[in-house]
């Protein structure tokens, strides 16, 4: 399975008990270890924009309750999760996209304790 950004965190987990998931793999993405939250990650290094640029939209779940959706502001995204876009892609064009790899990951649910 591949996760990408914020994809990595839904991927974590959704191998679990599936016998045909045999690797992870996190491409610019969250990867919690087991037991790590998101919110957490997203406060864990200094420097990190993407707490603070957060909105919440409310919706009403199946049961009555509410849930909280969660995105990026508008007027904070590209500071917050495209700042180097330009110079990413500038990068890849002088070196060209075969140079680019990412390594696969063991699933935390299949991790070693």
């Amino acid at each position: 399975m591949v996760g990408h950004s914020y994809g990595g965190a839904v991927i974590t987990n959704a191998p679990a008990g599936n016998p045909d998931a045999k690797a992870l793999v996190y491409v610019a993405a969250f990867a919690p270890d087991k037991g790590e939250q998101l919110g957490v990650l997203l406060n864990k290094y200094p420097g990190s924009l993407i707490g603070s640029s957060l909105q919440g939209v409310p919706y009403p779940n199946p049961d009555g309750t509410t849930g909280t959706d969660l995105s990026l502001r508008a007027d904070k995204f590209r500071a917050a999760f495209a700042a180097d876009l330009r110079h990413i892609g500038e990068q890849a064009a002088e070196r060209g996209a075969s140079s680019c790899s990412a390594a696969p990951r063991t699933p935390p649910h299949q991790a070693a304790a």
